[in-house]
């Protein structure tokens, strides 16, 4: 697995609309497309969700709320 930026067990908060935390549970890598995640919701719901890694990192979007590396 390629070094990156994100993190299992890094959480991150949608920077507009709901304030729900998301845990990044793992990274995917697949050969044919770009590196996703796969993000659970931290609450009741638990809902997970996949989405691109370039998505979570785009600032516009989402924000680090806590790194793993900060516990």
């Amino acid at each position: 697995m390629a070094n990156y930026s994100i993190q299992p067990d890094d959480i991150f908060q949608k920077t507009n609309g709901l304030t729900s935390k998301w845990t990044v549970e793992r990274i995917l890598e697949f050969p044919d497309i770009p590196p996703h995640v796969r993000l659970v919701e931290q609450g009741g719901n638990e809902r997970i969700i996949t989405i691109a890694m370039a998505t979570l990192l785009d600032t516009q979007q989402w924000a680090c709320v806590k790194r793993a590396s900060q516990k």
